[in-house]
């Protein structure tokens, strides 16, 4: 897997839940929640734990990417219940909690990838 691949389609969801705000679409929140359901989390839990479960980056980023999508969904089910200003500044760049684990999970891959790097190359 591509770290930088999974980097931007976490950074998309922002864009994918602003969308749905100025659509007045319904997200699936179960879908959004599930940490797992992402090429990102598949990798943390198969290829990534085997490779990298030694590293404290890779245990923070698990929980982390855990926490980004349980915080996604959050802003999806105000945006699915109407509470666009809410979901609005939930999304909000800097002081909002989804910014700073969107920043996290940015910062972990990156981690993570310098860290593969010199395993790979000794």
């Amino acid at each position: 897997m591509n770290l930088e691949d999974a980097l931007l389609l976490h950074f998309e969801m922002k864009l994918q839940l602003r969308m749905a705000m100025l659509e007045g679409r319904q997200l699936d929140c179960a879908q959004i929640a599930d940490d797992c359901g992402c090429e990102l989390g598949r990798w943390l839990q198969e290829e990534g734990r085997v490779n990298c479960c030694q590293y404290a980056a890779y245990q923070q980023l698990v929980e982390n990417h855990r926490e980004f999508h349980r915080e996604a969904a959050r802003v999806a089910e105000l945006i699915n219940r109407g509470e666009f200003a809410a979901a609005s500044e939930a999304l909000a760049v800097g002081p909002s909690h989804y910014s700073r684990l969107s920043s996290a999970v940015g910062s972990g891959i990156a981690e993570l990838r310098k860290r593969l790097f010199q395993q790979f190359s000794h």
